[in-house]
């Protein structure tokens, strides 16, 4: 059944129609499990020919039993960039003023990690929030201080331009100061490329230009982006299925329905059987509302069935990566969910858009099972290459922590070839600081 709708919804498409059913099917794939309860409480009140019926919610208890085994510490899988920001400062041993100046700074910046407020602006600000009375040269001293000090590379920056300058300084790059002029003077004409005018204005060469611009396609313009803030979901009533391992070590997916039902009321049945003893206003009004209903309750049974179909396939491809662990993560595209089950990938991308699964790693978003290829000789994922990098650094000379140059020389030795800028990238996802911030910390 549920090939005949995606068949029929493109077919339709191209020809820039869509029939009720397959509007209605487009948008329920859209629905997690709470936005379906809400859908249906909303025609109860409006549909009077329907009522609620209490039989779909009969893997709860199993879900919630599954659940009580799992601790979720949500606000660690998803730390957001003051998070990790403040538990670097709580590592310096510097003056409680000057902390609770730093503290106010990591809130003021944008979510990129720049400040965006003047020197002038930060000291009413902390004024007034604070009652602390600092000069705007104080301000810079400290924010000089935290660029330094602060992993990422590149964060407190006011623009662009500092901020890849800082992370040029802190990686003790040759030639610092034509290379800051150039970025200084000339950051329009590298966006540009205008190599010429570049080489003439600086007075450098080709070859000398082609390295620096190189030496930047390994910075991170937005050292801040790749945090994101911890996220409030309602996980016990919002996951699409539990996924769970038997005794053989087979894995079972249990679907988790919305936990409310309805059913065309007895009622409205009868008496629209008795089609002589209503106006043809009544009859018109009641088998309309019935046949809406009726339509609802079948495209919602083939929405069921097209996720616990997806989801079924999800966690066949992954299952050493629920069982073993994120190193275990296979490369997939929403596209190889799409071909394997026919249909259009825009509507895998519907369907694991904010949804989620209850597993024995706990809740997870349907879009941590997928994954793209890296440039590697074993084919692995971007997830478990980030595995690899935090088993390098568990496993480093604590009083001589790896930098991420070195870690990029050891993957090479493994057949991982990847940039310095995506290892700092990683490092930052895993929320792992900097070599000099490890050895800090011990």
């Amino acid at each position: 059944m549920i090939k005949t709708i995606t068949k029929t919804t493109t077919s339709l498409k191209q020809k820039g129609v869509l029939s009720p059913q397959s509007k209605l099917f487009i948008k329920l794939i859209n629905l997690n499990n709470n936005e379906i309860d809400n859908l249906i409480d909303e025609m109860l009140t409006e549909n009077p020919c329907i009522e609620e019926e209490y039989t779909r919610n009969k893997n709860k208890d199993f879900g919630n039993h599954l659940e009580s085994q799992i601790t979720l510490d949500i606000e660690d899988k998803f730390k957001s960039l003051s998070k990790y920001l403040e538990e670097q400062l709580n590592l310096l041993d510097i003056k409680e003023n000057k902390k609770r100046i730093i503290y106010n700074l990591i809130l003021l910046l944008d979510e990129i990690g720049f400040i965006k407020y003047s020197n002038s602006e930060i000291q009413t600000i902390l004024h007034k929030e604070i009652s602390i009375k600092v000069t705007e040269v104080e301000i810079e001293e400290i924010i000089l201080y935290c660029q330094e000090k602060f992993d990422p590379a590149g964060i407190f920056s006011r623009d662009l331009k500092e901020c890849l300058k800082i992370q040029l300084k802190l990686k003790n790059s040759k030639n610092l100061n034509i290379k800051c002029k150039i970025l200084e003077e000339s950051i329009s004409e590298l966006a540009n490329k205008d190599n010429e005018i570049i080489c003439k204005k600086n007075n450098i060469s080709r070859e000398f230009l082609k390295k620096f611009v190189k030496e930047l396609s390994d910075l991170n313009p937005r050292p801040g982006e790749q945090f994101q803030e911890a996220l409030e979901i309602n996980y016990s009533s919002n996951y699409e299925a539990s996924v769970y391992f038997d005794k053989n070590g087979q894995i079972i997916v249990q679907p988790n329905k919305p936990s409310k039902d309805f059913k065309i009321s007895s009622y409205y049945k009868k008496l629209i059987k008795n089609k002589k003893a209503l106006s043809p206003e009544v009859y018109k009004f009641i088998k309309t509302r019935i046949d809406d209903a009726n339509l609802t309750i079948k495209t919602i049974e083939e929405r069921e069935e097209m996720y616990l179909r997806v989801i079924k396939l999800i966690v066949k491809i992954q299952d050493d990566f629920i069982k073993r662990g994120e190193k275990y993560l296979k490369p997939l595209k929403l596209q190889d969910i799409a071909e394997k089950i026919g249909v259009h990938e825009s509507t895998i991308s519907r369907i694991t858009s904010n949804k989620y699964i209850l597993t024995p790693l706990g809740i997870m978003n349907l879009k941590e099972f997928f994954s793209n290829k890296i440039n590697n000789d074993d084919q692995k994922s971007t997830t478990a290459i980030r595995e690899i990098i935090n088993t390098i650094i568990i496993q480093e000379d604590k009083k001589h922590p790896l930098s991420d140059q070195e870690i990029k020389e050891i993957l090479a030795v493994k057949g991982i070839n990847i940039a310095r800028r995506t290892i700092a990238k990683y490092r930052n996802v895993l929320k792992i600081p900097s070599s000099s911030m490890r050895r800090l910390k011990k």
